[in-house]
């Protein structure tokens, strides 16, 4: 049996949307996700790229899973109407204005910006930025902790180029 051949991803700005891009490209995309990610993509034609995020340096597999989507406001508010596609295992965040993001579902609104996250991309397909998280239970209550993420490019659209 012949593996499919992968490509590498397209030159990309540091906000994670791919400069150019001949077709689309699916990455290394954890199985448990690839179907919830085809049914995100043909629900939202106007996602560009898609990261997966975990704490960098895990060797553990994440109980959940954050995706950091580039797509705009309309798609946010989209998203959020799909009902169908909301997963309580999923954080999804849409990037919709190349910096502002947003949650898509959950119990709590959530929202922020990459810059204020220090969202830094080191090659075409990985980023490293710093999220804000309350401390763990047992610690000071008002405590907040900045923990070192890892993202990994998962999807990008001919729809990225700019």
């Amino acid at each position: 049996m012949r593996r499919p051949e992968r490509r590498a991803a397209a030159p990309s700005d540091n906000r994670g949307v791919p400069r150019e891009d001949p077709e689309a490209r699916v990455h290394c995309a954890p199985a448990e996700l690839s179907a919830f990610l085809s049914r995100v993509l043909v629900s939202c034609i106007d996602i560009r790229a898609v990261w997966s995020s975990g704490e960098a340096g895990s060797r553990f597999p994440a109980a959940s899973h954050q995706l950091i989507v580039f797509a705009d406001r309309q798609t946010l508010l989209s998203l959020r109407k799909c009902g169908e596609l909301h997963r309580a295992d999923v954080e999804l965040l849409v990037v919709f204005d190349g910096d502002q993001f947003e949650n898509a579902w959950g119990p709590q609104r959530l929202s922020g910006s990459l810059s204020r996250w220090a969202w830094r991309q080191v090659s075409d397909e990985l980023a490293y930025y710093d999220e804000s998280k309350w401390a763990q239970p047992r610690g000071d209550p008002g405590a907040v902790v900045r923990v070192r993420r890892e993202a990994v490019l998962i999807w990008s659209s001919l729809a990225a180029a700019h």
